[in-house]
C-alpha cells in the first residue's frame, strides 16, 4: 500500500515571497509517497518510571528514585499512555513493523529477544567491553595534566548529578521494564545496537523510521540506535513530535523549550517531524 504523508520541517533558507529573517522560519510540510512495507516505528527507551510497579529504591521513595525528577517521569508516563500507545496500536494494525530500541539488559527479559538477535550478536554483546586507557607516555606529557582534568571533571559531575545520590538511585535499573501498555507484542523486534538495527531493517526492506520515546535531545538523537546513527546509514529518520520529550530545567519547563529545540534540530539536520494524529490519518486516508 502507498501512503501519502505530509512531513514537516523548519527551513533555514529564504522562502519565496517572504522576507529572509528569523521570524519567517516557520514550520512547513513536504509530501512524500511511501510504501507502507518500507515504514517502521522506533520506540526508544520507554521505561516504567511512575507506574505503581515501577522501579523504586525504598530508602529514596518514588520521587527521588526517578532519573530526572518526578514531573519529568510523570510527563513521560502521560505521553506513553495517551500518545504513544494508541498510535502504536493503530500502526501495528496497519502492518507497520514496531521496533523496541532499548538497553539489552531490559530487552533480554522478553521472548522476542532471541528472534531479534543472532547467537553471534548475543555472544559479541556479552564480550564487548570498551576500555579507554592512555599510554604511560601520554600520561606523563598530557596538558592539561590528567590529575587537574580529573579534579575539575569530577567536581562538575558531582555538582550536576550528585554522585552519592546516583550510587543509590542506580539500584532501580534492575527493576526497569517496558511499560505494560507498550510491551513487545508478537511480531515486534527488539533493538540494542545500530549494526543489529541495520541488519533487521535491510532484511525487512524498511527505509523510513518514525521515532517515538525519550530523551529527545540525547537518546533519540545520539544513542547507538538513534537518529544520527541511522541517518548516517541512509535511512529516513523522522520524529513524532507529540510522542517525545526530554528533561527540562526551571528556565525551560514552562514551554518545554529543550524538547522543542531538539525536534527542530532533528528537522534541520537528520529528517522530518510529524504529529501522531497526522501520521495515523495518513494511513486511514490511503
Amino acid at each position: 500500500m502507498e501512503v501519502k504523508i505530509d512531513l514537516d520541517f523548519t527551513p533555514r533558507s529564504p522562502r519565496p515571497g517572504m522576507p529572509y529573517t528569523e521570524s519567517t522560519f516557520v514550520r512547513s510540510s513536504s509530501r512524500f509517497t511511501i510504501r507502507s512495507e518500507e515504514i517502521g516505528v522506533a520506540l526508544v527507551d520507554l521505561w516504567n518510571f511512575g507506574w505503581e510497579d515501577g522501579p523504586v529504591v525504598d530508602s529514596l521513595g518514588l520521587e527521588l528514585s526517578t532519573e530526572r525528577g518526578i514531573s519529568h517521569a510523570l510527563r513521560k508516563k502521560e505521553i506513553i499512555i495517551n500518545q504513544i500507545t494508541p498510535v502504536v496500536r493503530s500502526l501495528r494494525q496497519q502492518g507497520i513493523q514496531i521496533f523496541h530500541c532499548n538497553h539489552p539488559q531490559f530487552l533480554s527479559h522478553y521472548p522476542q529477544w532471541h528472534i531479534s538477535t543472532t547467537e553471534e550478536e548475543r555472544s559479541h554483546m556479552a564480550d564487548v567491553q570498551e576500555i579507554y586507557e592512555m599510554s604511560r607516555d601520554e600520561k606523563t606529557t598530557a596538558f592539561p595534566e590528567l590529575e587537574w582534568q580529573e579534579t575539575w571533571k569530577s567536581r562538575h559531575r558531582d555538582d550536576v548529578f550528585n554522585i552519592s545520590w546516583m550510587n543509590v538511585q542506580g539500584h532501580v535499573y534492575d527493576r526497569i521494564r517496558i511499560p505494560i501498555e507498550v510491551e513487545p507484542q508478537e511480531g515486534d523486534l527488539l533493538i540494542y545496537s545500530r549494526e543489529q538495527f541495520d541488519r533487521l531493517l535491510r532484511n525487512k526492506g524498511i527505509r523510513v523510521l518514525f521515532y517515538m520515546g525519550f530523551e529527545t535531545d540525547e537518546c533519540i538523537i545520539s544513542s547507538t540506535y538513534g537518529i544520527r546513527n541511522m541517518h548516517s546509514y541512509g535511512y529516513m529518520t523522522n520524529i513524532v513530535r507529540d510522542c517525545t520529550t526530554t528533561y527540562e530545567s526551571a528556565e525551560t519547563v514552562k514551554g518545554l523549550w529543550r524538547t522543542k529545540v531538539a525536534i527542530e534540530q532533528i528537522e534541520k539536520l537528520w529528517g522530518y517531524s510529524i504529529d501522531s494524529s497526522e501520521l495515523v490519518k495518513s494511513f486511514d486516508n490511503s
